[in-house]
């Protein structure tokens, strides 16, 4: 044999022998405090002369030879030894423990075995490459008993993958002998082989032997792309570690044996003496290794120490993480459900990234993952969608080995409550791989996870979220959309980041079109970390994600419904989680409600609150609604008691809010009659659409019978009748899409006792809120006194419509397909009044001034502010408030006071009422005079009936009075509460004079409108201590009468319209109410004034009359 390698081999060899002495003396001295010796095991160097640069090597934790021959130099032993922060890990990692890109050395695990899968990963990473590389998976006797070491094997069979696994057999695994106790040494004899391949078994004591027989071993892989499996038995001639003496378990004759026959190194130079090497060039070699090893450990011990590092993530540029880069997708016009949003971004990755690999149970066609999630992606991208052994530790761990060589592997588990069977790879492996290697290594696997319950058939191991065990865990991002747009947005940014990632997706959500997005998936996008605001309130914050979020939806409805405005965060991101969101929110609202699905003691909800307590500047009063510990059944009825349900968060919600909470309970259903409902075919199936009715009105159906044909997102299928009787009504229609759980078809039975239907849907009732007594109220922290404020008086009010009254047959006259008749009952407007040519919105103005002025006996002279609210201004400057101001002097000299303008839309007038009352707080003595003018008709395009038909020009002048001259008022003002909303314009629009025309939405609109007015009254009317079924009458803004009926329907006050007569003025419709109000007006009346505009802009305020 080639005398040159066989010295190279034992410079190795001696070098790696070296290392452990002095290691072992520093250990000794104190200087270092742990240490794993490779006595004995050193002619695994033996394999370095068989390998290329191009393969890989995951090494076991006594192959200091290996690594040696390999090429790692000599100071990153002592490095590693003394904790420097030139090692490997940066001090992070116990010393037996190394990694080095540039020599394709994969970090070291230290739960044995698990590098067995990652090996695979590898392996089937680069198997195709043309240099032909394999990869090394070393570990030891003990660690092959591992479930994971056998799963490894048996994937590397299964696919043909070129690995390597060498097993060094010392016999121990630390003090248990392992003869006769593995899978290639059973109680009976040795194995030949296993999982197919046979075992080449190797004497590691014998240095030339293993070099000589390892390679036909190697050169077989490279050959075959098969792999191979080697046992090189070795003897252990040293302590498991510094920690253990091995004299305990080992007599003094059975180590010397070990000596005396398995020192590989003296066995190496006897060969070589005997062969004719001279003892001075042993010496040589000797006395160079021993100065090295001596001069790399006195380099190391002088290197410099690491500083802690407090994150294991890898940073992102602030592209990533800035909520202003938000991209959503249209979802007012939903194209996509979650579950093909999720596959359309995949489908994306997959066309534009050859990196993209996925893998996982059942996710090749035809079947496309058991959810649909990867349906046609393995068609379209044969090989590169792969189906996996149902093992999920080897789904994530060969993920883990891909990513590693630079793939991005996408790796799917089912259901989330299978991940334990993954938990060693995620926590010990994927979470900690960048930290661990100081980012030298980075595993950014996609782990793509289905989860939660609330779907009949799902039970204890179906229906689990387990989120907070991910979050906990450092190293992994973990999200949980509630929607398609965030679902696809997030998935992006995912791959974008290149960070490990928990992607979560709740399966009773992937079929819901109404949480639908647009086709456009690719260019969605969510910035990591940051939670989404769905609606914004003052009274109470909700905080959930996933399912929970429908269930907060659904009771801030009916929360709003009573007057409370709600406040809904949609966490979304968990690991990062936006927690100034979250706190910003919980100060202002001073309550905070956290709902999840989880179990309840060291859940994520906990985290929430614990944050909030720690760093908001108020007390806030808060609760959890959750899941508690205890697990999921089956029976539905039961899941929904034990799961976060309505019932639970509304409950909650009106217990902070001082509400008594009551259900009325649905009527019971007339006896004989029985509902045939629909059924999914699956947990995440949302709703089904009617294939085909097999039976009509008057057939007679059998139990068992099948009466409907229907296709659900999985399958087409047939609901049969769970009773017998007769067919009274078919509900639906075919061809029509109907929600799980709603009825299809009505029976007449003659069954005494009608089989009682399986609950499919939570339905706790109608709820009925009413507000508790003072006394009886929640007491909230007190974030100091209110002082009493001055009083503010209104004068009548002034007001001039445009001097046109336009019809809406005249307006209808040049249109085909609408009638007057139409309009009054989409608006409730018969006529409206708009400009005449030498009308415009500052003679309006100025005739409305003048007009109150004179009636309230007042000059401009006495005025001390003058402010314009105004959507349609003339000029930017001057100011509408300031060409009002002309107007009314008439040529004399200018009076001095203060004049500007708001532009608060249909709001205006409050918050120019508010603007008013603030300034004569300073001022008690002064007056302010609040003009509105408004000149919509030539913004508006005839052509569009949806805006042309509301609109009309008035103008409005009002005086408030200060305290000192509150006798002089009409009423009494009580500041308005105003708020806000950001919409970029796409709802509604008023653009500049030839800018184009009004727009608008009106669906949208709507429901916006009557939820602002109704949440902004109820917290005014709740600041005064007054019901809003106190208050005489409501005189809102005239937005459309469908919006006042919408009101007058929740709320037993009147709600006073002139919209028949005037259309929508804007910010003048309120005051051209008071016109007509106030003069009838009798002492002690109170009337609530709510409004809501383009922007968005809202707000309310209370008027008692004088």
């Amino acid at each position: 044999m080639n005398q040159e390698t066989l010295l190279t081999l034992y410079r190795a060899m001696l070098t790696a022998r070296q290392i452990d002495k002095v290691e072992q003396e520093l250990t000794q001295r104190g200087e270092a405090f742990f240490h794993v010796a490779g006595r004995g095991h050193e002619s695994v160097a033996a394999l370095a002369s068989h390998l290329t640069p191009d393969d890989w090597l995951h090494c076991h934790y006594r192959d200091k030879s290996l690594l040696i021959a390999r090429g790692l130099s000599v100071r990153s032993f002592f490095d590693s030894l003394l904790c420097k922060d030139n090692s490997a890990s940066r001090g992070r990692r116990m010393s037996a423990f190394f990694s080095d890109p540039k020599l394709n050395i994969l970090s070291m695990v230290t739960p044995t075995g698990n590098n067995t899968l990652q090996s695979v990963g590898v392996a089937a990473a680069v198997k195709q490459q043309a240099s032909r590389p394999l990869v090394l998976c070393g570990i030891g006797d003990g660690t092959s008993q591992q479930g994971e070491v056998l799963e490894a094997i048996g994937e590397a069979v299964r696919e043909a993958l070129p690995v390597l696994f060498l097993i060094q057999d010392n016999r121990l695994a630390i003090s248990t002998t392992t003869r006769g106790r593995t899978f290639y040494s059973l109680p009976d004899g040795e194995a030949e082989s296993y999982c197919g391949l046979p075992i080449h078994r190797i004497d590691g004591r014998d240095p030339v032997a293993t070099l000589d027989e390892l390679g036909p071993v190697v050169n077989q892989i490279r050959e075959t792309r098969k792999p191979q499996l080697v046992v090189l038995e070795v003897e252990r001639l040293a302590s498991h570690t510094n920690a253990d003496d091995q004299k305990v378990y080992r007599t003094a004759e059975e180590i010397q044996h070990s000596f005396d026959i398995g020192d590989p190194i003296t066995r190496l130079e006897q060969y070589l003496a005997e062969n004719g090497l001279a003892e001075e060039t042993l010496d040589g070699i000797r006395a160079e290794v021993e100065a090295l090893v001596a001069e790399a450990a006195a380099e190391s011990a002088n290197g410099r120490d690491p500083s802690p590092t407090f994150v294991a993530k890898r940073p992102l540029d602030v592209e990533l993480t800035h909520p202003s880069n938000e991209v959503r997708g249209d979802e007012q016009n939903p194209e996509l459900t979650m579950g093909q949003a999720l596959r359309g971004v995949l489908a994306a990755q997959l066309d534009s990234d050859p990196r993209v690999v996925l893998f996982g149970e059942d996710i090749e066609d035809p079947k496309g993952d058991v959810f649909g999630v990867t349906r046609g992606l393995s068609t379209k991208h044969p090989g590169r969608v792969r189906n996996s052994a149902l093992t999920e530790s080897t789904i994530v761990g060969t993920a883990i080995g891909r990513a590693l060589t630079g793939q991005r592997p996408v790796a799917f588990i089912q259901f989330a409550d299978f991940l334990p069977l993954a938990y060693n790879q995620l926590t010990s492996e994927l979470a900690n791989m960048l930290w661990r290697t100081d980012g030298s290594w980075e595993a950014p696997v996609i782990l793509m996870v289905a989860c939660g319950g609330y779907r009949p058939g799902l039970g204890p191991y179906h229906a689990q979220t387990l989120e907070s065990v991910m979050a906990h865990t450092p190293g992994l991002d973990v999200f949980m959309p509630s929607n398609a747009c965030d679902a696809a947005g997030m998935l992006n940014a995912a791959f974008r980041s290149e960070r490990p990632t928990v992607f979560m997706y709740p399966k009773a959500m992937l079929n819901d079109i109404a949480r639908g997005t647009s086709k456009d998936v690719r260019r969605q996008f969510v910035p990591v970390g940051t939670a989404r605001k769905l609606r914004t309130g003052r009274d109470l914050t909700f905080v959930a994600w996933g399912n929970g979020i429908p269930l907060c939806e659904r009771a801030a409805d009916d929360l709003e419904r009573a007057g409370v405005d709600i406040e809904i965060i949609d966490l979304r991101s968990l690991s990062p989680w936006d927690e100034h969101t979250v706190v910003a929110s919980a100060e202002k609202t001073s309550r905070l409600i956290v709902v999840h699905e989880d179990n309840r003691t060291c859940g994520f909800g906990g985290e929430v609150l614990a944050t909030v307590a720690e760093r908001s500047r108020f007390p806030i009063a808060m609760r959890r609604v959750t899941r508690p510990d205890t697990f999921i059944p089956c029976n539905f009825a039961n899941q929904i008691e034990v799961m976060p349900s309505y019932r639970r968060v509304l409950a909650t919600a009106a217990a902070l809010l001082d509400f008594d909470l009551t259900w009325e309970q649905p009527e019971e259903q007339e006896d004989g009659i029985f509902e045939i409902q629909a059924i999914g075919s699956a947990p995440s199936d949302e709703t089904v659409t009617v294939v085909e009715f097999v039976v009509g009105a008057g057939d007679t159906v059998k139990v068992g019978d099948a009466v409907a044909s229907v296709e659900a997102a999985k399958s087409v299928f047939e609901i049969t009748s769970p009773v017998a009787g007769t067919v009274t009504e078919l509900i639906a229609e075919e061809g029509q899409d109907i929600s799980v759980g709603k009825p299809l078809i009505r029976l007449r039975t003659e069954e005494a006792v009608v089989q009682k239907k399986a609950v499919v849907l939570e339905d706790p009732g109608d709820p009925i809120l009413v507000r508790r007594r003072p006394s009886e109220r929640l007491p909230l922290p007190n974030r100091g006194e209110r002082r009493r404020a001055f009083d503010v008086g209104i004068s009548s009010v002034g007001a001039v419509t445009g001097s046109r009254v336009v019809s809406n047959q005249e307006l209808l006259k040049a249109t085909d397909g609408m009638t007057s008749d139409d309009v009054v009952r989409l608006t409730g407007i018969e006529s409206r009044n708009w400009v005449a040519r030498d009308e415009n919105a500052v003679n309006m103005a100025v005739r409305a001034a003048l007009d109150t002025l004179e009636k309230e006996e007042l000059s401009v002279d006495e005025l001390d502010l003058v402010i314009c609210s105004t959507t349609s201004p003339t000029s930017v400057t001057p100011s509408m408030a300031c060409k009002v101001l002309n107007g009314l002097v008439r040529g004399r000299a200018s009076a001095s006071l203060q004049a500007y303008d708001i532009n608060a839309a249909c709001s205006g007038y409050l918050y120019a009422l508010q603007a008013g009352y603030d300034f004569l707080q300073s001022r008690p003595d002064g007056r302010v005079l609040v003009v509105t003018t408004e000149v919509l008709s030539p913004l508006l395009n005839r052509d569009d009936l949806d805006t042309a038909i509301l609109f009309g020009d008035a103008a409005s002048a009002t005086v408030l009075y200060g305290e000192s001259q509150f006798d002089r008022s009409r009423g009494r003002l009580f500041r308005p509460e105003l708020s806000a909303k950001g919409e970029d314009g796409s709802t509604l629009k008023v653009p500049f004079r030839d800018g184009g025309f009004i727009e608008m939405q009106g669906r949208k609109v709507f429901s916006e409108a009557v939820r602002s007015m109704i949440a902004s009254l109820n917290r005014v009317c709740h600041r005064e201590g007054v019901g809003i079924n106190d208050l005489n009458m409501i005189v809102p803004h005239q937005a459309n009468q469908r919006i006042l009926d919408a009101i007058q329907s929740r709320v037993g006050a009147d709600v006073y319209s002139n919209i028949r007569r005037f259309g929508n003025t804007s910010s003048t419709s309120i005051p051209l109410c008071l016109n007509e109000v106030l003069p009838k007006a009798k002492t002690g009346d109170r009337f609530g004034l709510c409004a809501f505009g383009g922007g968005f802009t809202f707000g309310a305020s209370i008027l008692e009359a004088t």
